[in-house]
């Protein structure tokens, strides 16, 4: 079957060749470094290369090129939570170097072609440490914020969805946000189909990534309060 990494202009998508180059580190089931027990309020999944919907979607500001793109990605908690920190796994391209401090946001009220209002604009130390399956001739890092400079608090889904995304900087290199497979979900259910890109350098204007879309990302924190 033919995997899918989605260009950062969304005018096509790049049919890629080959499976996975090394098998990474997969922990097992329950274990994930970037989202402990105690603070780990949802894991969409890993990525799933043998999933027929694999991909990966441009989401970094590469400065040193000026190309800037974000994947965001709807969530909808059952309960009000306070987010203290983020995880993005990402497949990253050769020489990736990440600079710090690195931008988290989340938005409410996005629509095709409209951005929504920024709820909370933050930032925080990233690390990145390889994780998981790797791809596409990239290898696959999480990447880490542990603790936001600003809290940020997500309604409960009755309110609709809030989109949230974590953007790597690097001066020479960008990289590619991960599918969410079944493996290791932890925390509410997936928001599928509920997610967009944003490009404004390529054209790309808040455009849907598709009715079965779902990122692996994690949020840690605490409910409500």
């Amino acid at each position: 079957m033919n995997k899918t990494l989605a260009t950062i202009a969304l005018i096509a998508t790049l049919t890629l060749f080959a499976a996975a180059q090394d098998s990474g580190v997969l922990p097992p089931s329950g274990k994930l470094p970037f989202c402990p027990l105690k603070t780990c309020l949802y894991y969409a999944g890993d990525f799933d290369s043998t999933a027929h919907n694999a991909n990966g979607v441009f989401n970094a500001n590469d400065t040193g090129q000026g190309i800037e793109g974000q994947a965001w990605v709807g969530v909808k908690p059952p309960r009000e939570v306070t987010v203290t920190g983020s995880t993005f796994n990402q497949f990253l391209t050769s020489g990736f170097i990440g600079t710090n401090p690195t931008p988290f946001q989340t938005q409410i009220g996005i629509t095709p072609g409209n951005a929504g209002e920024i709820v909370c604009n933050t930032s925080g130390t990233a690390t990145i440490k390889r994780y998981g399956e790797s791809d596409y001739g990239l290898i696959q890092y999480s990447y880490t914020i542990k603790k936001l400079k600003q809290p940020c608090k997500v309604q409960p889904g009755s309110e609709g969805a809030t989109y949230v995304n974590l953007l790597p900087t690097s001066g020479n290199g960008y990289g590619y946000l991960a599918s969410a497979g079944k493996k290791n979900h932890r925390g509410w259910k997936n928001d599928y189909g509920d997610c967009y890109f944003n490009g404004s350098a390529f054209g790309a204007n808040y455009t849907p990534l598709g009715s079965g879309c779902e990122y692996s990302i994690a949020l840690t924190g605490a409910d409500g309060k």
